[in-house]
Protein backbone atom coordinates (compact mmCIF):
# COMPACT_ATOMS: atom_id res chain seq x y z
CA UNK A 1 0.00 0.00 0.00
CA UNK A 2 1.00 3.77 -0.81
CA UNK A 3 1.95 5.00 2.19
CA UNK A 4 2.64 8.72 1.61
CA UNK A 5 1.00 11.31 -0.56
CA UNK A 6 3.64 11.71 -3.24
CA UNK A 7 2.90 6.91 -3.60
CA UNK A 8 -0.67 7.63 -3.78
CA UNK A 9 0.29 10.44 -6.26
CA UNK A 10 2.59 7.40 -8.30
CA UNK A 11 -0.24 4.85 -8.07
CA UNK A 12 -2.67 7.41 -9.54
CA UNK A 13 -0.32 8.15 -12.40
CA UNK A 14 -0.06 4.36 -12.96
CA UNK A 15 -3.65 3.85 -13.28
CA UNK A 16 -5.12 6.82 -14.87
CA UNK A 17 -4.29 8.91 -18.17
CA UNK A 18 -2.22 12.23 -17.31
CA UNK A 19 -5.08 14.66 -17.56
CA UNK A 20 -7.16 12.38 -15.13
CA UNK A 21 -4.48 11.36 -12.87
CA UNK A 22 -3.63 15.12 -12.70
CA UNK A 23 -7.25 15.75 -11.38
CA UNK A 24 -7.28 13.06 -8.96
CA UNK A 25 -4.10 13.98 -6.89
CA UNK A 26 -5.59 17.48 -6.90
CA UNK A 27 -8.52 15.71 -4.97
CA UNK A 28 -5.57 13.94 -2.58
CA UNK A 29 -4.11 17.42 -1.72
CA UNK A 30 -7.83 18.82 -1.07
CA UNK A 31 -8.19 16.13 1.57
CA UNK A 32 -4.89 16.90 2.59
CA UNK A 33 -5.77 20.09 3.93
CA UNK A 34 -8.86 19.45 5.08
CA UNK A 35 -7.22 16.40 7.29
CA UNK A 36 -5.28 19.46 8.57
CA UNK A 37 -8.34 21.21 10.22
CA UNK A 38 -8.88 21.06 14.22
CA UNK A 39 -10.89 18.55 15.02
CA UNK A 40 -9.32 15.84 12.68
CA UNK A 41 -7.38 13.31 14.55
CA UNK A 42 -4.03 12.95 12.68
CA UNK A 43 -0.96 10.90 14.22
CA UNK A 44 2.70 12.40 13.62
CA UNK A 45 2.74 10.26 10.27
CA UNK A 46 0.09 12.18 8.89
CA UNK A 47 1.62 15.44 8.51
CA UNK A 48 1.08 17.56 4.82
CA UNK A 49 4.45 16.65 3.94
CA UNK A 50 4.51 13.12 4.68
CA UNK A 51 0.46 12.27 5.04
CA UNK A 52 -0.51 8.60 5.58
CA UNK A 53 -2.80 7.84 2.69
CA UNK A 54 -3.40 4.53 4.12
CA UNK A 55 -5.60 7.39 6.48
CA UNK A 56 -7.96 8.35 3.48
CA UNK A 57 -8.27 4.82 1.80
CA UNK A 58 -9.16 3.48 5.51
CA UNK A 59 -11.58 6.25 6.37
CA UNK A 60 -13.48 5.75 2.92
CA UNK A 61 -13.43 1.95 3.22
CA UNK A 62 -14.87 2.37 6.87
CA UNK A 63 -17.52 5.03 5.42
CA UNK A 64 -19.09 2.77 3.21
CA UNK A 65 -21.14 -0.37 3.26
CA UNK A 66 -21.79 -3.26 1.74
CA UNK A 67 -24.45 -4.24 -0.66
CA UNK A 68 -25.00 -7.60 -2.82
CA UNK A 69 -25.16 -8.26 -6.35
CA UNK A 70 -27.14 -11.04 -7.72
CA UNK A 71 -27.62 -12.41 -11.24
CA UNK A 72 -25.39 -12.27 -13.96
CA UNK A 73 -24.81 -9.74 -16.52
CA UNK A 74 -25.03 -11.10 -20.34
CA UNK A 75 -22.89 -8.30 -22.11
CA UNK A 76 -22.34 -8.95 -25.78
CA UNK A 77 -19.64 -7.65 -28.30
CA UNK A 78 -20.99 -4.50 -30.41
CA UNK A 79 -18.27 -4.17 -33.34
CA UNK A 80 -15.48 -1.23 -33.26
CA UNK A 81 -15.20 1.77 -32.82
CA UNK A 82 -13.26 3.18 -34.59
CA UNK A 83 -13.42 7.02 -33.95
CA UNK A 84 -12.15 6.20 -30.64
CA UNK A 85 -10.62 3.09 -31.08
CA UNK A 86 -11.84 0.67 -28.83
CA UNK A 87 -14.58 -1.90 -28.89
CA UNK A 88 -17.75 -1.89 -27.77
CA UNK A 89 -20.25 -3.81 -25.77
CA UNK A 90 -23.94 -4.01 -25.12
CA UNK A 91 -25.43 -4.99 -21.77
CA UNK A 92 -28.75 -7.11 -22.21
CA UNK A 93 -30.67 -8.25 -18.91
CA UNK A 94 -30.58 -12.20 -18.06
CA UNK A 95 -34.06 -12.79 -18.36
CA UNK A 96 -33.39 -16.54 -16.12
CA UNK A 97 -31.16 -14.29 -13.66
CA UNK A 98 -31.51 -10.72 -13.76
CA UNK A 99 -28.48 -8.97 -12.98
CA UNK A 100 -28.74 -5.92 -10.42
CA UNK A 101 -26.96 -4.55 -7.57
CA UNK A 102 -28.62 -3.96 -3.93
CA UNK A 103 -26.69 -1.41 -2.14
CA UNK A 104 -26.10 -0.88 1.03
CA UNK A 105 -29.20 1.09 2.26
CA UNK A 106 -31.38 -1.73 0.56
CA UNK A 107 -31.99 -0.01 -2.93
CA UNK A 108 -31.94 -2.06 -5.71
CA UNK A 109 -30.69 -0.87 -8.85
CA UNK A 110 -31.36 -2.75 -12.10
CA UNK A 111 -29.61 -2.09 -15.46
CA UNK A 112 -31.29 -2.04 -18.84
CA UNK A 113 -30.38 -2.12 -22.02
CA UNK A 114 -27.64 0.06 -22.75
CA UNK A 115 -24.00 0.68 -24.20
CA UNK A 116 -21.12 -0.30 -21.78
CA UNK A 117 -17.56 -0.69 -22.22
CA UNK A 118 -16.66 -1.58 -18.17
CA UNK A 119 -14.53 1.13 -16.47
CA UNK A 120 -14.39 3.25 -19.84
CA UNK A 121 -18.08 4.45 -19.62
CA UNK A 122 -18.22 7.51 -19.09
CA UNK A 123 -14.84 7.22 -19.93
CA UNK A 124 -13.69 8.04 -16.26
CA UNK A 125 -11.43 5.49 -16.57
CA UNK A 126 -10.88 5.44 -20.08
CA UNK A 127 -6.64 5.95 -19.13
CA UNK A 128 -6.59 3.22 -16.70
CA UNK A 129 -3.32 1.41 -17.29
CA UNK A 130 -2.90 -0.98 -14.26
CA UNK A 131 -6.45 -2.39 -13.75
CA UNK A 132 -8.77 -4.19 -16.96
CA UNK A 133 -11.86 -1.78 -17.34
CA UNK A 134 -13.53 -5.13 -16.71
CA UNK A 135 -11.29 -5.68 -13.96
CA UNK A 136 -14.03 -4.70 -11.31
CA UNK A 137 -16.71 -5.32 -14.17
CA UNK A 138 -20.36 -5.75 -11.96
CA UNK A 139 -19.68 -2.82 -10.00
CA UNK A 140 -18.76 -0.71 -13.83
CA UNK A 141 -21.70 -1.95 -15.19
CA UNK A 142 -23.98 -0.40 -12.40
CA UNK A 143 -21.88 2.69 -12.67
CA UNK A 144 -22.44 3.11 -16.25
CA UNK A 145 -26.24 2.17 -15.63
CA UNK A 146 -26.37 5.16 -13.44
CA UNK A 147 -25.09 7.59 -16.30
CA UNK A 148 -27.59 6.60 -18.74
CA UNK A 149 -30.54 6.66 -16.34
CA UNK A 150 -29.51 10.06 -15.66
CA UNK A 151 -29.47 11.26 -19.50
CA UNK A 152 -32.36 9.30 -21.13
CA UNK A 153 -34.29 9.87 -17.55
CA UNK A 154 -34.84 5.98 -17.07
CA UNK A 155 -37.10 6.08 -13.47
CA UNK A 156 -36.46 5.08 -11.22
CA UNK A 157 -32.49 5.63 -10.92
CA UNK A 158 -33.24 9.01 -12.58
CA UNK A 159 -32.67 10.76 -9.43
CA UNK A 160 -29.99 9.30 -8.37
CA UNK A 161 -27.27 12.43 -7.72
CA UNK A 162 -23.68 12.68 -9.86
CA UNK A 163 -22.13 12.59 -5.98
CA UNK A 164 -23.81 9.45 -5.08
CA UNK A 165 -22.88 7.69 -8.03
CA UNK A 166 -19.08 7.69 -7.16
CA UNK A 167 -20.28 6.38 -3.82
CA UNK A 168 -22.30 3.46 -5.27
CA UNK A 169 -19.82 2.66 -7.42
CA UNK A 170 -17.01 2.52 -4.59
CA UNK A 171 -19.59 0.77 -2.25
CA UNK A 172 -19.80 -1.48 -5.02
CA UNK A 173 -16.12 -2.43 -5.47
CA UNK A 174 -16.19 -2.76 -1.55
CA UNK A 175 -18.98 -5.88 -1.87
CA UNK A 176 -17.23 -7.02 -4.26
CA UNK A 177 -14.13 -7.37 -1.52
CA UNK A 178 -16.33 -8.48 1.73
CA UNK A 179 -19.22 -10.84 -0.02
CA UNK A 180 -17.62 -11.50 -3.69
CA UNK A 181 -19.36 -12.51 -6.81
CA UNK A 182 -20.93 -16.24 -8.07
CA UNK A 183 -18.86 -17.24 -11.37
CA UNK A 184 -20.41 -19.04 -14.15
CA UNK A 185 -19.55 -22.75 -12.63
CA UNK A 186 -21.18 -21.19 -9.01
CA UNK A 187 -17.99 -20.72 -6.87
CA UNK A 188 -17.65 -17.96 -5.35
CA UNK A 189 -14.44 -15.51 -4.87
CA UNK A 190 -13.63 -12.86 -3.33
CA UNK A 191 -11.27 -9.73 -4.61
CA UNK A 192 -8.21 -8.86 -2.33
CA UNK A 193 -9.05 -5.83 0.07
CA UNK A 194 -7.49 -2.71 -1.50
CA UNK A 195 -8.55 0.47 -0.25
CA UNK A 196 -6.23 2.99 -1.89
CA UNK A 197 -7.51 1.53 -5.29
CA UNK A 198 -11.25 2.08 -4.08
CA UNK A 199 -10.15 5.68 -2.61
CA UNK A 200 -8.46 6.33 -6.33
CA UNK A 201 -11.15 5.16 -8.21
CA UNK A 202 -13.64 6.98 -5.78
CA UNK A 203 -12.25 10.22 -6.45
CA UNK A 204 -11.66 10.02 -10.18
CA UNK A 205 -15.02 9.21 -10.87
CA UNK A 206 -16.16 12.39 -8.05
CA UNK A 207 -13.70 14.21 -10.08
CA UNK A 208 -14.40 17.55 -12.28
CA UNK A 209 -13.46 15.34 -15.34
CA UNK A 210 -16.25 12.92 -14.17
CA UNK A 211 -18.62 15.87 -13.65
CA UNK A 212 -18.39 17.12 -17.13
CA UNK A 213 -19.26 14.05 -18.29
CA UNK A 214 -22.55 13.54 -16.58
CA UNK A 215 -23.62 17.09 -17.59
CA UNK A 216 -22.55 16.51 -21.28
CA UNK A 217 -23.52 12.51 -22.06
CA UNK A 218 -23.06 13.24 -25.33
CA UNK A 219 -21.50 9.60 -26.69
CA UNK A 220 -24.45 8.08 -24.26
CA UNK A 221 -27.70 6.40 -26.61
CA UNK A 222 -30.64 6.28 -25.06
CA UNK A 223 -32.11 2.65 -25.92
CA UNK A 224 -35.16 1.82 -24.79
Amino acid sequence: MARTREGLAELANQMFSPELASAVQAEIRSDEARSDRPGVATTNEMRPQSIATGYFGDALYDRLGAGAFSGRPIVEWNGFDFANDRPTFVLRQNPLSPFRYTTAKGRVIEPRLMDTDGGTIPLALHGVARFSPWGYGPAYIIHDWLFVAHKCDHAPDNDISFEETADILAEAIKTLTVSGYETCDGARRFFPKAEDTIYLIHKAVGSHIARGMWDDLANIVCRD
